[in-house]
């Protein structure tokens, strides 16, 4: 456990307690990007403080700009570039179903009140911006026609995050395609992973990269045809695939660093499966969230922590490096069922997981042992919370859906720094590079900087 510190000691132990679990990025510096989404090794975390602390539609808002149609992937930075994609509705395709879906008693003829969308053709665009001005660089339709399943009313057809090496950038549309472009916008290569259908919910899960590896985890309606791909991130060719059975999730997996070995490890509703990122070989297993694995995982001090809370609430810490099944063995370090979110992922910092409900209600614990440190951590207002939590210096940011950004003092008391706000809806989660914080909001993509 760490001690007490002062807020800029305490950045250097994050980055440090981050490196014990986590693989290192070459050749950037820990400021310099947010290459995927929840940005380095995905935790959410930026190695430095140098961001604005308060910001509103009149004060510190570095740059504006309107960005079409509707998406939930996150802003993803490199150097002077910032990518996103977009999904534009078009025209009615009268007659247009969807594929007939599986209910939890695996009969057919499922339908979610909330499925919407398969009935129109929708446009699936990539753009990247300037990050010093906001100026549009380029904008490319990866796809334009029909969708092959329904989305959530809240959901998007652009709601994966893309992934960058600094050379292509990866946008991932599930059902529609994987498309590589690189810097200047030309298209690289493009992919179909088949037809891929989430009970009429819409995508979610993001692209990760591991060495030359583009890495899918494609779960999909009650586990027939899941699976986890690794793909050549230079050509898009086939190198690895692990059959799942575990039902559709729209959580992204993480690459761990566990002694002598990486391990990918990728959440699930029934089983939690680490494999080995280079073949995909299987290494251990755990009973799984017991709930829809949207949230994803997180990663530091040396466990591993699985979250989900539809069905049941499930929070769990586990030790990497085993083998076999861990269930009920010491490698679940512990459990806790209870302050976990539908759909945000939680965030560990320092020496404290924070786990946030829907309405944004914090709960604070020990990331090594699981006591709890605060329960009931609730945001000035009340709201609904879409965005995962990230973190920089001595704050943990959460944005509600109103587009107000709470900071929370970072430690074992819950302290509400200071209300942000941008002026929109914001559902994407916020990014942090080179001393901005880049907002998506429902109309515009916001750089916020200190003056």
């Amino acid at each position: 456990m760490l001690p007490r510190m002062s807020p800029a000691i305490r950045v250097v132990a994050v980055v440090l307690l981050a490196a014990c679990l986590h693989l290192p990025r070459a050749g950037a510096a820990p400021d310099d990007n947010w290459a995927q989404w929840r940005g380095p090794s995905g935790l959410g975390i930026s190695a430095a403080d140098n961001y604005a602390t308060e910001w509103a539609p009149d004060r510190n808002i570095a740059w504006k700009v309107a960005v079409p149609g509707r998406g939930l992937s996150s802003p993803v930075v490199w150097g002077h570039h910032l990518f996103i994609t977009t999904s534009i509705e078009g025209d009615l395709i009268p007659g247009h179903t969807a594929p007939d879906h599986l209910g939890f008693d695996l009969k057919p003829g499922y339908l979610h009140p909330d499925s919407t969308g398969v009935d129109h053709k929708n446009a699936l665009k990539v753009l990247a911006y300037d990050t010093s001005n906001g100026r549009l660089l380029w904008e490319h339709t990866a796809y334009d026609g029909p969708m092959y399943d329904n989305r959530h009313k809240k959901n998007t057809y652009a709601s994966p995050t893309t992934v960058t090496d600094g050379r292509l950038v990866y946008a991932f549309f599930e059902a529609a395609g994987l498309y590589a472009y690189d810097f200047k916008g030309k298209l690289a290569w493009k992919k179909s992973l088949g037809n891929i259908a989430k009970a009429g919910l819409g995508p979610g899960t993001s692209p990760i990269l591991y060495d030359n590896l583009l890495i899918l985890q494609i779960d999909q309606e009650m586990g027939a045809n899941s699976a986890i791909v690794a793909l050549d991130k230079t050509n898009g060719n086939e190198v690895w695939r692990a059959a799942r059975t575990t039902r559709r999730s729209w959580a992204t997996p993480i690459v761990v660093n566990a002694g002598n070995r990486a391990e990918l490890v990728a959440s699930g509703a029934e089983v939690v499966i680490a494999y080995d990122p280079k073949t995909g070989t299987e290494l251990w297993r755990t009973k799984g969230v017991q709930s829809h694995p949207i949230p994803s995982p997180v990663a530091g001090g040396g466990l591993v922590f699985l979250t989900a809370g539809s069905q049941a609430k499930r929070a769990m810490a586990i030790r990497p490096g085993g083998s076999g099944d861990l269930t009920d063995t010491p490698a679940i370090a512990w459990r806790y069922d209870k302050g976990t979110a539908y759909v945000p992922s939680p965030i560990v910092y320092g020496q404290y997981l924070y786990l946030m409900s829907d309405a944004g209600i914090i709960t604070c614990l020990d990331a090594s042992t699981g006591q709890v440190q605060y329960e009931g951590g609730r945001p000035p207002a009340p709201a609904t919370f879409t965005a995962s939590l990230v973190a920089y210096g001595d704050r943990v940011l959460q944005t509600s859906e109103d587009g107000d950004t709470f900071a929370i003092k970072a430690g074992p008391k819950h302290e509400i720094l200071r209300t942000n706000s941008v002026g929109e809806p914001v559902y994407a989660s916020l990014a942090l590079a080179g001393g901005t914080i880049y907002i998506r909001g429902a109309q515009h993509l916001f750089a916020i900087r200190a003056k």
